[in-house]
């Protein structure tokens, strides 16, 4: 059975149609394939690229394979690959990046593009290095470079390795012939690897405490002023890591060291004013149970103490009037920390009463941005769902609102489930797949999972799911920290075009790495059980 599995978004913010067999993203050992068609060649037939798929299904036990008919060369722009280093939004032409990404992440065997001619004649050429791909079907072998396949064949550009190619050129009138035949006889053999799925293969086969301590390395050494939670995030990350993880290194009097000019009156009120930057706090408990330092426990509750008491209904100051989906979650971590250090039952009404009173979520089980900002935007997504996660693991078992709180996650992991790609992951904006592939909330809402399972409130029925979001993370996930498309701070937006064109981060980002390990110190705990 074929799924949808959009490639990106055009400059007319129409997604670029694409779809998977289930095989692709499965641990199978099969042939793995891109197929691609309209990037180039005439389009005579708007049929070509359907016509040439019929009987692909009857194949579908012994492949694997990602498409699209692009119909990028309905146009007459020029495309470019490999594609500059920009983000999406900055790109001229951004459906270079994201057909590059989407090929290049998943990472085929074999990309196999299909192009259109008039005139009676067929033609396929390999391209790649020498030797790669060499089959009696085969008319010649390419070197060219400028290509979307000699780009990928060369393993240039933002790209784990190398990816073969082959290139069909027929008529309407006999593609469909070619193009089956010619996997059947490439089925004939065993898989041949590429090099770009050998090194993502590598990436997904590391354990969680291996990609923990990679991430454990590179983030939660900073914490610039003003504070904010993404780089607090991970400095809570390296305390859980080094509870879990006896041989990492004991990070306590050196996060100590860093973080210290917190407990000035002046430096804490001038970094107190804030949901992210309270939030980015969050540490002090794990750093109060990890020294027995009762400093920290006094700055974690002097923090929480900044949110005001209000009437049901309100959004306490500095929480945003609107009840945004951020707010659920520094409210919900600090609050629920500051109960663990005091027993005071009055944290856990003050958080829960902003989760239930916030009236965001939508029927579908997600949650706008916030009351007057009717975005799905990933990531705000993801702030729900660890603001629940974060209720439910510091509200005790036996708290009157408990159920109605679980049952609010559970509807919208539930709803967010129903909207995740194939390969794993959620893109930006959650009901517009197409949108890139996002970081953040994918390790956001795997670490949800991951917490839930082990903690007992979600079912094991989740699980297959979760193995799923934990190997789509790690082929995004670097051993030296780099991370891919992860979304820049992004505030409350005016239209739906403002998220689709907030920055997807390539490389080292704060804000992603904290989410990371967090979710990998969570899915350690996993393993090791």
């Amino acid at each position: 059975m074929n799924i949808q599995y959009n490639v990106g978004i055009d400059k007319s913010e129409n997604p670029i149609k694409g779809f998977t067999n289930s095989l692709y993203h499965s641990s199978e050992k099969i042939h793995r394939f891109a197929i691609i068609g309209g990037l180039s060649g005439v389009r005579a037939n708007e049929t070509f690229f359907s016509d040439a798929m019929k009987g692909i299904d009857e194949l579908s036990d012994k492949i694997g394979f990602i498409a699209s008919d692009t119909q990028l060369n309905m146009s007459d722009q020029i495309y470019e690959f490999p594609p500059q280093s920009k983000s999406f939004h900055e790109l001229k032409n951004p459906e270079e990046l994201y057909l590059w990404r989407w090929i290049t992440v998943d990472a085929p065997d074999l990309v196999i593009e299909l192009t259109e001619t008039n005139e009676d004649k067929v033609y396929i050429e390999s391209i790649g290095p020498s030797g790669t791909i060499k089959y009696d079907f085969v008319d010649s072998i390419s070197h060219e470079t400028n290509s979307l396949l000699g780009a990928l064949a060369s393993g240039l550009g933002p790209t784990p390795g190398p990816i073969p190619g082959i290139r069909i050129t027929a008529p309407n009138d006999n593609i469909n012939e070619i193009f089956i035949n010619l996997i059947r006889k490439i089925i004939e053999s065993d898989p041949v690897i590429s090099k770009a799925a050998k090194e993502q293969q590598s990436l997904v086969e590391r354990s969680a405490l291996e990609v923990s301590n990679h991430l454990g390395k590179v983030y939660g050494y900073k914490l610039d002023e003003p504070i904010n939670y993404v780089q607090g995030v991970s400095i809570s990350g390296r305390l859980r890591l080094k509870e879990i993880d006896p041989n990492y290194p004991d990070p306590v009097e050196g996060i100590s060291n860093l973080v210290n000019f917190l407990n000035e009156n002046s430096n804490f009120e001038n970094n107190n004013n804030s949901g992210p930057n309270i939030a980015a706090m969050c540490w002090a408990e794990d750093l109060f149970r990890a020294s027995k330092d009762k400093t920290w426990k006094d700055l974690l509750l002097k923090a929480a103490n900044t949110y005001e008491n209000v009437p049901k209904g309100i959004s306490p100051n500095p929480c945003h009037p609107e009840f945004g989906c951020e707010d659920m979650f520094f409210i919900a971590a600090m609050m629920g920390r500051a109960f663990k250090v005091t027993n005071d039952s009055t944290y856990v009404d003050r958080y829960v009463d902003f989760l239930l009173e916030a009236g965001v979520q939508q029927t579908n089980g997600l949650f706008w941005h916030n009351r007057t900002t009717p975005y799905f935007w990933g990531r705000g997504n993801g702030f729900a769902a660890l603001a629940f996660s974060e209720a439910l693991n510091y509200m005790p078992i036996e708290y009157p609102l408990r159920n109605q709180v679980l049952d609010i996650h559970i509807k919208h992991l539930d709803g967010m489930i129903s909207h995740q790609l194939p390969n794993g992951t959620w893109p930006q904006l959650i009901d517009l797949p197409g949108t890139y592939q996002e970081l953040s909330v994918t390790c956001m809402i795997g670490y949800v999972l991951a917490r839930g399972i082990r903690k007992g409130w979600l079912s094991e029925s989740y699980l297959p799911i979760l193995e799923k979001v934990w190997a789509a993370s790690k082929k995004r996930i670097n051993d030296n920290g780099d991370l891919i498309d992860v979304c820049s701070g992004t505030g409350f937006q005016q239209k739906r075009s403002d998220y689709i064109y907030r920055k997807a981060e390539y490389g080292y980002d704060d804000r992603g790495g904290s989410m990371a390990i967090w979710f990998s110190t969570e899915m350690a705990l996993i393993e090791k059980n």
